[in-house]
């Protein structure tokens, strides 16, 4: 089953936000899932200890356990696998990497973060030169303004198109329903809107991105099945 790798390494990229907006939202459509948090922070292990439906789909890796095997053994029994890995360039996202059908970059439209998210691609190409495969990829952006792009955005989306980055056309918008995700440690469909604003933009917002990804991995998998 799919293994999505959410990877950057830098710290504050948005890999625990969009890991928990996708595997929250694909679990709402239906899909079984497993979010395996390898952040040490375990921000979304700390989601997990709130009263959503969905906290169940969190998990952490076990202590003593090689990664990999880790994630063979999940994806065996669950349709998506979502890992977000620790904001560094070690061996858990080398590992993570390898078993990945999709890795993901989340990134801020920041010269900073654009900058940071190159060594991400870095290590992802000396995991398919490693395993002499391709591994599908995109960098998808986070907390971008819905209705005005800025400069600076569309100076890295240049940049990113000049060197031949694949890039998801959803972006993951600044949306007060994905921040109180955290704050209130429930799924999308679980805030109220006497709290929270503009909760049908979000969903929609989410339900966008994870029909992406589902698309991305279905593409690959034909890609790969006639090579």
């Amino acid at each position: 089953m799919p293994v999505v790798v959410a990877a950057n390494t830098k710290g504050g990229s948005g890999k625990s936000t969009s890991s928990l907006i996708l595997g929250t939202t694909l679990a709402r459509m239906g899909a079984t899932v497993r979010v395996l948090d390898a952040d040490p922070q375990r921000t979304l292990v700390s989601w997990s200890s709130g009263q959503s439906k969905y906290r169940d789909i969190v998990t952490a890796p076990k202590p003593g356990v090689d990664l990999s095997d880790q994630i063979d053994q999940i994806s065996a029994e669950y349709q998506f696998v979502i890992i977000d890995v620790q904001g560094s360039a070690n061996q858990e996202l080398a590992a993570a990497m390898s078993r990945a059908d999709l890795v993901t970059i989340p990134m801020r439209a920041k010269t900073a973060d654009a900058e940071v998210a190159a060594n991400a691609i870095g290590l992802l190409n000396s995991q398919q030169k490693l395993f002499r495969r391709s591994i599908p990829h995109g960098v998808v952006f986070i907390a971008t303004n819905p209705v005005i792009t800025t400069k600076e955005e569309k100076h890295i989306r240049e940049s990113v198109k000049q060197l031949q980055i694949p890039c998801f056309h959803t972006s993951l918008h600044e949306r007060t329903a994905f921040s109180h995700m955290f704050r209130f440690k429930v799924a999308i469909d679980e805030l109220s809107s006497k709290e929270t604003n503009g909760l049908e933009a979000a969903m929609e917002n989410a339900d966008a991105y994870a029909t992406e990804v589902i698309e991305t991995l279905r593409k690959a998998r034909q890609k790969g099945t006639a090579a």
